[in-house]
């Protein structure tokens, strides 16, 4: 229980009375009795021991002053009880016959027996002294561990920032981190940019609120003085405000208190920093709000935030403006990342552009291919039982795999035009050449008619001339349409189509067929390379013009592998290099089987398919229609060429359906 306090004000120093410097424990036998005064003018409070003592109304710090007898009957029990509390506890023996028996914590002085009044206040003078000493440096240790704690987090807020590549969520971390580093119930973050007219102006950006609900629409602000935003801006000086609604006056803006009578809120402490990039250019401002005694505390009404809230202070004004710094680096790296982002994609778009002024014929298959294996990849992710499962892409394996799907084909720039271009068996020109042969042919066979009708005449005389003509025409007429008939059959085995088993034997028989000229040399309706060429059972493509059109892969392959894809990337080439791979090794060009295909190249592999079976715009082939496909692809699972759980995925989540209308 109390003893005796200093009960006058006075300056605030030891041996003044007034505001009491720390608590003095009397615990011996009463010999300090006559003392008490005098240590109470020195400005301490003044107890004996109790069992009930209580740390927390003690005035730090304790300094215990006891013998034997009085430490093991009260001093030591409340010496402990002051430590548990974390008060520095300092101590003074009074000697006695049982002093060898006493351990006494933060002893600074032994008095003996028959100390004097003199040496008892130098003692507490320099006990006090020694807790005060010791608390300045536990204080300046709690200094520097909570200036290292809180370099640490502005390292860690740093490393966070910097590997964001969400604007929105970029922006949302930067006022996440500055609301708990300065323990702010709210805050709001601009930005810089140019409106319409190209004026650089303040974009309200993003903002957030512990205690406050509301729905906030984005705007734009002059950066002049006139608003606390546009005023840092403008100015690039920190500004913390103790009370907005007593803003200072030689300040051109003012609070809006309007918000905050429609809301039960009081905006009361404020800080706004500018953000500075490494060019120490101004890119946008942090203003946050109502700092708080505890990150936890909801402000309920403006009553309780005019008791609550307290102020920024200097530290925490540094401590913004070194994250504001971060930000605003973070925030330029955001753009520079997004401008060369920008860049690759108007690259790859260009890529895709060359590629289908190359092949006008299949113009947006490489988009929809795209389309379709992000669209495979992204029902994936929704997965949640059988083999796919634990299968996840994240969002720049989903780009990686888009930008895959656009570059799988951009190999064709490699191949000759005519031959990615070849619609049908013979080339145009080579067609015409058959043509003009056939033609040569139906003149011969009339000059030979001619020459047969002179030679009967002048053989046979003029009336059995006449009574043969009819049927010397009649043969003629019948060699031509035979030439036509032939020449009608090598026009449509021309047609990338399947070709019938008769169709060959027929074919053969042309080829077979020399056409004599008397005055010229003789020639065969169908050369034997012709022959080979109109032959081909399915398509248009030669053996060699077919090894020419799948090399497209490996320039593919070899075109991209030259690119210096970032990590998150680098599988581009290879995913795009297996997309006409089979997973029984019956793929080109390397024939690798299903250990060496990866998923995004499988689910590339069907949307590839896919597209080119639906497509209208192939001179090939007619399409097929959207359950026509799924059989053939389907056909495809059961002889084990493609992936039967992402060839399920894309049934079932009818991923086909993100293209349809898309074909030309």
């Amino acid at each position: 229980m109390p003893v005796k306090t200093a009960a006058h004000p006075g300056k605030a120093g030891l041996g003044n009375r007034g505001s009491h410097h720390g608590t003095l424990v009397l615990a011996e036998s009463g010999r300090l009795s006559s003392l008490e005064d005098t240590l109470a003018s020195l400005g301490f409070s003044l107890i004996r021991p109790h069992k009930k003592f209580n740390p927390a109304i003690a005035v730090p710090p304790l300094i215990v002053i006891a013998d034997s007898g009085g430490w093991k009957t009260g001093g030591e029990q409340t010496a402990r009880a002051a430590s548990a509390g974390k008060l520095t506890v300092r101590s003074i023996l009074i000697e006695d016959d049982e002093t060898g028996t006493v351990e006494m914590p933060g002893l600074t002085h032994i008095l003996s027996a028959e100390f004097t009044r003199r040496q008892l206040l130098v003692a507490v003078r320099e006990a006090h002294r020694s807790a005060v000493l010791e608390a300045e440096l536990d204080e300046l240790r709690q200094l520097q561990e909570t200036g290292h704690r809180e370099l640490e987090k502005l390292i860690e807020i740093g490393i966070s920032l910097s590997s964001e590549r969400n604007i929105d969520r970029l922006l949302d971390k930067i006022l996440l981190e500055a609301c708990n580093v300065t323990i702010a119930d709210g805050g709001s973050i601009y930005i810089i940019d140019k409106n319409e007219q190209g004026e650089r102006v303040l974009h309200f950006s993003n903002t957030i609120s512990t205690s406050l609900n509301v729905d906030f629409k984005a705007f734009a602000i002059p950066i002049n003085p006139a608003s606390i935003a546009g005023y840092v801006a403008a100015t690039g000086e920190s500004l913390a405000l103790d009370d907005c609604y007593k803003i200072p006056a030689r300040y051109q803006f003012s609070i809006n208190k309007s918000f905050d009578e429609s809301n039960n809120y009081r905006t009361k402490s404020m800080l706004a920093v500018a953000m500075r990039n490494q060019k120490e250019e101004i890119t946008g401002v942090i203003q946050l709000i109502n700092r708080k005694p505890s990150l936890d505390m909801v402000l309920t009404s403006p009553a309780f935030i005019e008791e609550n809230v307290i102020s920024f202070d200097q530290r925490v004004c540094a401590l913004i403006e070194a994250l504001a710094s971060q930000a605003a680096v973070a925030l330029e790296n955001y753009r520079l990342y997004r401008d060369i982002e920008n860049l690759f994609e108007g690259f790859v778009q260009a890529s895709v552009t060359a590629i289908e002024s190359r092949d006008p014929t299949t113009c947006g298959h490489s988009e929809r291919v795209a389309t379709l294996t992000v669209g495979i990849a992204e029902m994936v992710n929704r997965i949640t039982t059988g083999k796919l499962r634990e299968v996840r892409f994240d969002e720049n394996q989903l780009k990686e795999i888009r930008y895959a799907g656009l570059l799988h084909d951009f190999g064709k720039v490699g191949v000759r035009e005519h031959v990615l271009l070849k619609a049908k068996k013979l080339y145009p020109d080579h067609l015409k050449l058959v043509r003009r042969r056939f033609d040569i042919a139906r003149q011969i066979y009339r000059k030979e008619t001619n020459r047969s009708k002179v030679e009967f005449l002048l053989a046979q005389g003029r009336e059995e001339y006449l009574r043969q003509f009819k049927h010397i025409d009649s043969e003629m007429r019948r060699r031509l349409e035979t030439l036509d008939r032939q020449l009608s059959m090598i026009v449509s085995a021309n047609e990338p189509t399947v070709l019938d088993k008769d169709d060959f034997s027929i074919l053969e028989d042309i080829a077979r067929i020399v056409v004599s000229d008397p005055d010229e040399t003789s020639f065969p309706l169908l050369s034997s390379e012709e022959y080979q060429i109109l032959s081909i059972p399915r398509g248009s493509l030669t053996p060699d013009e077919r090894l020419e059109i799948e090399s497209h892969v490996t320039h593919t392959f070899n075109f991209l592998t030259k690119i210096p894809w970032t990590g998150e990337l680098q599988d581009i080439p290879e995913i795009a290099y297996g997309h006409h791979e089979k997973l029984d090794g019956s793929g080109y060009p390397r024939g690798i089987d299903s250990d060496n295909i990866s998923l995004q190249t499988r689910m590339m592999t069907i949307s590839d398919i896919y597209d080119a079976l639906t497509a209208t715009d192939r001179p090939y082939k007619p399409a097929v229609p959207t359950e026509k496909a799924l059989d053939i692809l389907g056909h495809e699972v059961n002889e084990g060429k493609i992936d039967p759980e992402l060839f399920r995925v894309f049934v079932e989540a009818k991923v086909f359906n993100l293209v349809k209308g898309k074909h030309s």
